[in-house]
């Protein structure tokens, strides 16, 4: 029969350490009644959003190539920046790189498809 690791007690201990230790929660800076730097928040704030909007572009991007017919986009990767999207790794044919460019380009916010795709028969 294998023992246990840790004595009963200190399974005790660690729990009583785990409850009774308080929560604390960080206050929006309106609530904490500092005033003048909520312009501190804003940098980190809108880094995330715009991260979050390059992200949901990506993935209508990827959406639309999905729904292309005749085009293989399972070697596909998308990335967008600021409306800047870049399609690289790989289709079977050259003429799946033009419809995978097109089908980028019809998506809303697009502004500029970088083209990095390359030919790479299937199995390569």
């Amino acid at each position: 029969m294998k023992k246990n690791r840790f004595p009963p007690w200190a399974v005790s201990v660690l729990l009583a350490a785990a409850i009774g230790t308080p929560c604390a929660y960080a206050q929006p800076l309106e609530d904490a009644g500092v005033t003048g730097s909520a312009s501190a928040a804003t940098p980190a704030q809108n880094s995330k959003a715009i991260r979050k909007a390059d992200r949901r572009l990506a993935k209508q991007v990827r959406h639309a190539l999905v729904q292309v017919k005749g085009l293989d986009s399972e070697r596909i990767v998308v990335s967008a920046r600021s409306g800047s999207v870049t399609l690289g790794g790989s289709v079977p044919e050259a003429a799946q790189s033009g419809l995978a460019v097109a089908a980028a380009k019809a998506v809303s916010g697009v502004s500029n498809v970088t083209d990095s795709l390359t030919v790479k028969a299937p199995g390569q």
